[in-house]
């Protein structure tokens, strides 16, 4: 079986999952973004030495005169003072800061100069620059790799003197540089990633605390409890959710109830036609001669009749009952009816009563053809069970604004004013002593209307008799 999905795990996945990569990218923009302003403010000061090493130089050479040899400027310096170049014991430097000293940085090394003749000829050098030129006479930036490095050169050409100026910067301590300016700059955001991704932790751990509740209310609680769910779970989300469980529980304790009291009711008219059954057998084996025996047999037969009405209408009432949806198809009400009138002819010959349909044109209805001729058949079937011998049962079907009616009328005695409202009850009988009812096809009417958003409407006609008009609904327009 497949595990359910965890709503909890699944919010807690998505949203760090989701917080992490929008920083971790943002980090890596910012970080990129960072290492290019660097790289833009290194480039700056390159030109910026490169300009006033320009001037300097040319101040050097005008004061100097004589060149040196190998062209190496400051060697003798360095010659006389190697000791300046190493770290002072008294500075008790630690870290990366060990490569400073009071006279110098040792990154010095790693940027120098090359002052060439219009020909490329050198003329000056730092001393740590090579003698050949290091890059194309060309003005502006460039970068070429020399020694197993990249340097980063700006070429600067001097029109009055005629020579070209190479400042050079070797790419791993630009790059260190700038890896540690563009760190720190996305440092703050690091650090506050775990505080944040806790807090996202902490707060849908909260926030999803009312499910927990209302799971844990509802696992509670005892099969038989079906009173409503208490409002103690004060989320304004789970309040429709609380409601349809509620509704539910309320419906659901009704159907139970109205099941109880179907179920005792049933019982207690299945009672009244066994304790007849039984009587009649008593009098049948007591009966000392045949004309008694016969008329108890015959008694026994018309309560079988009975119990057997009982039964199946108790069946159709039940599966009504427990009908939800139903498919509904557009039907022929006008052909649905010669079917059921056909069906139940034989009863109205025995009574020589007049049964006659009135069905102008065709009349399409919407609706379940098991239902509505279960539902027309209990009308009629009552109307012809109710009527006297010889009397008239009529059915006429006519369209009325947007439904069409159905009416099932006979010249029988009719109902009492008082005896209507309680037509639609469960084995209720207007007069128990007449005819073989058992007080559940009006019941079954009312559902099967309710099923198919149909009205019914029951009246006694001015004229004597009954009338009970089925109003359905017509299907969609096309």
């Amino acid at each position: 079986m497949k595990r359910p999905r965890s709503i909890r795990r699944f919010l807690l996945t998505g949203i760090l999952t989701l917080v992490s990569l929008s920083l971790t990218i943002s980090a890596f923009i910012g970080y990129m973004e960072a290492s290019h302003e660097m790289e833009e403010l290194f480039d700056a000061r390159l030109a910026q030495s490169a300009r006033i090493t320009n001037q300097l130089l040319a101040r050097y050479m005008a004061q100097q005169g004589q060149l040196p040899a190998n062209g190496s400027v400051y060697q003798e310096w360095e010659a006389h003072n190697p000791e300046e170049w190493q770290q002072d014991p008294g500075l008790n430097l630690t870290g990366e800061d060990r490569e400073l000293t009071p006279y110098g940085h040792e990154f010095e090394r790693n940027l120098y100069f090359q002052l060439l003749d219009e020909k490329g000829g050198l003329l000056l050098r730092a001393p740590s620059a090579p003698a050949q030129p290091l890059v194309k006479l060309a003005r502006g930036f460039n970068t070429v790799e020399k020694d197993r490095h990249q340097w980063r050169t700006f070429t600067l050409y001097n029109e009055q003197e005629q020579t070209w100026l190479v400042v050079a910067e070797r790419d791993d301590e630009r790059s260190e540089l700038a890896s540690k300016m563009a760190t720190l700059t996305m440092l703050p955001l690091l650090i506050t990633l775990p505080f944040l991704l806790a807090m996202l932790w902490w707060i849908i751990t909260r926030g999803l605390a009312p499910l927990r509740q209302l799971a844990q209310a509802i696992s509670e609680r005892h099969p038989a409890n079906l009173s409503p769910l208490s409002r103690k779970v004060n989320a304004q989300e789970l309040t429709p959710l609380t409601n349809e469980i509620n509704r539910l529980m309320q419906a659901l304790a009704e159907t139970i109830e109205r099941e109880k009291q179907f179920t005792n009711e049933a019982a207690h008219e299945l009672r009244t036609p066994l304790a007849v059954l039984r009587i009649h057998s008593e009098n049948a084996l007591a009966a000392d001669n045949e004309e008694s025996r016969q008329q108890s047999l015959h008694k026994m037969l018309q309560a079988l009749d009975r119990s057997d009405r009982l039964l199946r209408q108790l069946l159709t009432q039940a599966r009504i009952d427990n009908q939800q949806g139903l498919v509904l198809i557009e039907l022929e009400v006008g052909h649905l009816l010669q079917g059921t009138l056909a069906t139940l002819a034989p009863i109205a010959l025995k009574k020589d009563q007049q049964l006659s349909l009135e069905c102008a044109l065709p009349q399409l209805v919407i609706g379940q053809a098991t239902l509505l001729e279960l539902l027309f058949s209990n009308l009629i079937d009552n109307a012809l069970r109710y009527t006297q011998p010889e009397g008239e049962i009529k059915v006429r079907v006519q369209r009325e604004g947007n439904r069409v009616r159905v009416d099932v009328s006979d010249n029988g005695p009719g109902i009492p004013a008082s005896d209507l409202p309680r037509l639609y009850e469960r084995f209720f009988r207007v007069n128990p002593q007449q005819g073989d009812g058992v007080g559940l096809g009006m019941a079954i009417v009312s559902r099967i209307a309710q099923l198919h958003g149909a009205d019914l409407d029951v009246h006694n006609r001015p004229q004597g008799g009954l009338e009970v008009s089925v109003f359905l609904p017509l299907p969609p327009a096309r």
